[in-house]
């Protein structure tokens, strides 16, 4: 028991998502040099399909997540190099196969299989069976790889990884089965991926990345979804938005989505320091990219990657709440069902309804693809400490701080979130 405690305790210091370590270049796929096409779109800095969007949430089930879940984590391990990790992309091939697709739209489903590692990434791709005129496609992804630091076997020794990332892998499923089940179809195709050998140097993710940037693939936005189900005890469940190897108009917009579809509270502003999840790799090959995460990266899971040194694991399904798994699949939903109608024509909804599951705020909408036409306060016709409308980020040094991490607060209003970011952001402002 003191020795696991030990353990535990070292374990618990480990930085949150992948482990900061060498990158092993012999494994990444040689850099083509493609600089990817920019997105056919500028994307939206607000929701606009809130009467499609909404109803889709509440199509969420925690029982189909938890029982996606638990078989994921039943594979010993999900490593790069081993057979339970190729066996569990081939499992996660068949449960999308076995979804019902609608009238009207096409799901297809492949493994992409890397030239220097066994397991294969597994691409699932969404869309209408006629197409549209609509330009790009949406994606959204994790990885459902494992490593086991600290296991007597080495690094790719057991390991359910239930929280890293079996946690994010279902959201991203769970945002495609209710698309499926509930007859949306998509304007523009989306994409779902589920990347190999993320822990080991984001491998997979880097070789779809380059190979879509060298055939000139457009793509609107990448999302991003690692570790996505644990709540630290005594603290309020968030999403935390992260801006490092992201782009700036992905982050404003993933953060809007957060704000109306998954009925959580948002901190934003949360960065890694280095290239720790697979977001990173489609920020390389050029694209727009965003990274939702269960936290801020204080109140992380401290055990992702790491076993006790018997070898008994730490990252078990008992650490994720299912609530927390939802909230990220909801909020997946809005982010790609956004993205694939923007600029379709499709009659976007003038208010944000309240439902159980969707804590979410109300302004007036035109076209996801256009700024809502929100006319701007005068300039700081308020206090920062004040909730009320919108503050022009050019009316103080720190109404521009906190509308950089959170631009809601300055293109739709400046609510009690942006009030509680006044003391994160601003040096010169205390509330």
């Amino acid at each position: 028991m003191q020795l696991l405690t030990v353990i535990a305790t070292v374990a618990a210091v480990a930085s949150a998502l992948r482990v900061n370590k060498p990158i092993n270049q012999a494994l990444r796929a040689p850099v083509t040099g493609a600089s990817a096409p920019p997105s056919p779109i500028t994307l939206p800095t607000a929701v606009a399909f809130q009467s499609v969007v909404n109803p889709l949430l509440t199509k969420v089930d925690n029982i189909q997540i938890t029982n996606w879940m638990t078989t994921l984590t039943q594979f010993p391990e999900r490593y790069y190099t081993s057979q339970n990790g190729v066996k569990a992309a081939s499992w996660i091939q068949s449960t999308v196969q076995a979804l019902t697709v609608p009238s009207g739209a096409k799901l297809t489903v492949n493994l992409f299989k890397h030239a220097k590692f066994a397991q294969p990434s597994v691409i699932a791709r969404y869309e209408a069976a006629t197409p549209t005129t609509l330009q790009g496609i949406v994606i959204t992804g994790s990885h459902f790889d494992t490593a086991a630091n600290g296991s007597p076997q080495g690094v790719g020794g057991p390991n359910p990884a239930a929280d890293d990332c079996a946690s994010g892998s279902v959201a991203v499923f769970e945002t495609l089965r209710v698309l499926t089940s509930n007859g949306f179809i998509p304007g523009r195709p989306i994409e779902f991926h589920w990347y190999a050998a993320e822990e080991e140097g984001l491998y997979g993710s880097h070789e779809i990345a380059n190979a879509y940037a060298a055939k000139g693939e457009q793509v609107v936005s990448y999302l991003n979804l690692d570790q996505s189900g644990y709540v630290k005890p005594g603290t309020t469940p968030q999403i935390g938005i992260f801006t490092d190897y992201c782009t700036s108009a992905a982050t404003s917009f993933v953060t809007a989505t957060a704000k109306a579809y998954s009925g959580l509270p948002v901190i934003g502003g949360q960065k890694c320091g280095y290239e720790c999840t697979d977001n990173a790799a489609w920020y390389d090959a050029g694209y727009n990219s965003a990274l939702a995460f269960e936290s801020s990266n204080a109140n992380a899971f401290p055990y992702n990657d790491q076993v006790n040194s018997d070898g008994s694991p730490l990252d078990t399904l008992d650490q994720v709440n299912v609530d927390h798994v939802a909230a990220f699949a909801k909020n997946t939903i809005g982010f790609v069902v956004e993205l694939s109608l923007a600029g379709s024509g499709t009659q976007p909804s003038g208010t944000v309804k309240t439902t159980a599951s969707s804590v979410v705020k109300t302004s007036a909408q035109t076209s996801s693809s256009v700024r809502p036409s929100t006319t701007v306060a005068p300039k700081c016709n308020h206090s920062e400490c004040t909730a009320g409308p919108l503050l022009n980020k050019g009316c103080s040094a720190c109404a521009a701080a906190v509308c950089q991490q959170d631009s809601y607060c300055c293109t739709n209003q400046w609510d009690s979130q942006c009030v509680s970011e006044v003391n994160q952001y601003c040096t010169t402002v205390t509330c």
